[in-house]
């Protein structure tokens, strides 16, 4: 799970050397034949494209892209239907549509909300990488990581190990000990169970690199969720608590509370 991949300059769905990195993953694994797949998010725009003008002053170049234009082609359930997952933000149902690029022999999985189902705020969701502000961000991230577990498990595949590439995709912690609770384990159980298949891999020790979000906002984009979850609020924030940031959930942190590798 990574908030983007850089296969090619035509597919404007990374910024930089995480993306690309990811991107390597999927190129690898295909060349060694893995038992592999990848899920991110399929962004409208992307990141910018940089010029430089005549007085050295950077400028950025947004412009929107086309699926139909892209590598990419609807995920498709066994009876053919577009397939779309759902998932509580706030208290409003977000749904996100599935694309599917193939690197190799590699299946790509990418989350869409600019469809019809979605409020005209929701459909925005994915708009761009890395952009717009924190309650965004947040909602972009809980579309990885809770939506992209749906949308495997929704294809019928059961990942053994589900690895983390930076904290942008940590939320599939959450959504793994939701199902664990409902088959029945105690949360902390759960937990335990959950930690000993995921990985965690962060690249940027600085503090960019880590997205943390107020809990008040926390608390606002979960109200929904956390009624699934079996969870109180309170025990949800300790796992991102960061010593240096107490009154921030950070991502950071909570990958490193729910992965043992």
């Amino acid at each position: 799970f990574c908030a983007e991949y850089g296969f090619h300059e035509s597919f404007p769905i990374y910024s930089g050397g995480l993306g690309i990195l990811a991107g390597d993953y999927c190129k690898a694994a295909s060349d060694e034949n893995l038992n592999f797949i990848a899920v991110g998010l399929l962004y409208r725009q992307g990141y910018f494209v940089q010029s430089v003008d005549s007085d050295g002053a950077q400028h950025a170049h947004y412009a929107d892209t086309d699926p139909r234009d892209l590598p990419v082609e609807p995920a498709r359930l066994p009876n053919g239907d577009w397939l779309k997952v759902s998932l509580l933000i706030g208290e409003q149902e977000v749904w996100a549509r599935v694309w599917r690029a193939d690197v190799g022999r590699v299946a790509v999985y990418l989350l869409d909300t600019n469809c019809e189902d979605n409020a005209p705020g929701d459909r925005d969701i994915t708009h761009r990488l890395y952009g717009g502000d924190r309650a965004t961000r947040i909602r972009q991230e809980m579309v990885l990581g809770i939506g992209g577990v749906r949308a495997l498990r929704a294809l019928g595949l059961a990942p053994a190990v589900w690895h983390i590439n930076e904290g942008h995709a940590a939320f599939l912690i959450l959504e793994r000990v939701r199902e664990e609770v409902a088959n029945g384990l105690p949360t902390d159980v759960a937990l335990e169970a959950v930690a000993a298949q995921c990985a965690f891999t962060t690249h940027t020790p600085v503090a960019a690199g880590h997205d943390s979000f107020p809990h008040d906002l926390v608390r606002q984009q979960f109200s929904g969720y956390l009624d699934s979850l079996g969870w109180p609020a309170d025990r949800v924030l300790a796992l991102g608590r960061a010593p240096d940031a107490p009154h921030e959930f950070n991502m950071t942190w909570l990958a490193l509370a729910g992965t043992r590798h």
